[in-house]
């Protein structure tokens, strides 16, 4: 009797005959990733020609670069800087769950959170972040005609997966670099920036040695510049 209707539940739990059940968010990213990504990463991922394989990249990584608009591409091979999802909040949540349903694994999508110590943060950003996206976050030169993005735009969500995936020419920091702890004190240091300072920053603030022979050049110009005007009012004077 009781085996009886445990299998009664059983198939009523089962949808009607004909009826498909109710499709999840990795099989409706399916036709996003065909519509979106598939003419260069593939229809099985596995890449090509114009662009690296994707299995088993992680959520994090998917997420950032579709998320900062990075990707879709308009030009293979030729990323842009972060220019704001190009795709719906829905479709790129279902790209990311399609992408990471083919094979598992990668980092996921780190959960941060901005109300960490602003002090601590300031100094991590110092020692781990500051050479390359400048003084202020603003961006910098880092030679090679490459350039760390400003983080002006970026959320804390996506300063969290660009630490954990290390995109372009970034370092990957696992949580033996950085902590959980690590990476909220981060962001709360640069959501005190914005709140502060309103104005971008100057991409020169940086200690890399492009930005500074830089401004070494500039500030060679203006003292010639100013030698100059001093020597032609002298003649005038004459």
């Amino acid at each position: 009797m009781i085996a009886a209707l445990l299998l009664g539940a059983a198939l009523d739990a089962l949808p009607p005959v004909g009826q498909a059940e109710p499709p999840g968010p990795a099989s409706a990213g399916r036709g996003a990733y065909l519509k979106y990504c598939a003419s260069c990463h593939g229809a099985d991922l596995r890449g090509g020609p114009n662009a690296p394989p994707i299995r088993g990249v992680g959520a994090a990584d998917v997420d950032f670069m579709v998320g900062t608009g990075r990707m879709p591409a308009a030009v293979p091979w030729i990323e842009v800087g972060h220019r704001g999802p190009q795709l719906p909040q829905a479709t790129i949540d279902a790209i990311v769950a399609y992408v990471s349903s083919v094979q598992p694994g990668g980092p996921p999508i780190p959960v941060v959170i901005a109300g960490g110590d602003v002090d601590r943060g300031r100094d991590l950003f110092r020692q781990n972040c500051m050479h390359c996206h400048g003084v202020g976050a603003g961006g910098a030169l880092i030679g090679g005609r490459q350039w760390a993005p400003s983080l002006e735009h970026a959320t804390v969500t996506q300063v969290g997966e660009a630490i954990r995936v290390g995109p372009d020419e970034m370092p990957r920091f696992g949580e033996r670099q950085l902590s959980a702890r690590d990476v909220d004190d981060i962001v709360t240091y640069l959501s005190s920036l914005r709140a502060t300072e309103r104005g971008a920053a100057l991409p020169l603030a940086s200690s890399g040695p492009v930005p500074e022979g830089l401004l070494g050049w500039i500030s060679a110009g203006v003292m010639a510049a100013g030698a100059y005007a001093f020597s032609a009012g002298k003649k005038e004077q004459r």
